[in-house]
């Protein structure tokens, strides 16, 4: 399952979007601490990973 570039693509979709959508709804209700400090490097690392992931199999492929 995680050596499709397909997968990568999605799971990069997915955080992306779902941090889009915690800026415009949840975000008013966690503390500026919990933000700044929990969830913004946790989703940075999240897509970071997933296109490090992507472009790794992407040179692979070739």
């Amino acid at each position: 399952m995680f050596n499709q570039k397909r997968t990568y693509q999605i799971l990069i979709a997915i955080v992306g979007v779902s941090f889009v959508i915690y800026n415009y709804t949840l975000k008013s209700s966690v503390s500026e601490t919990t933000d700044a400090y929990v969830i913004f490097p946790i989703s940075i690392t999240l897509l970071l990973f997933f296109a490090f992931m992507y472009i790794k199999l992407d040179k692979k492929s070739d």
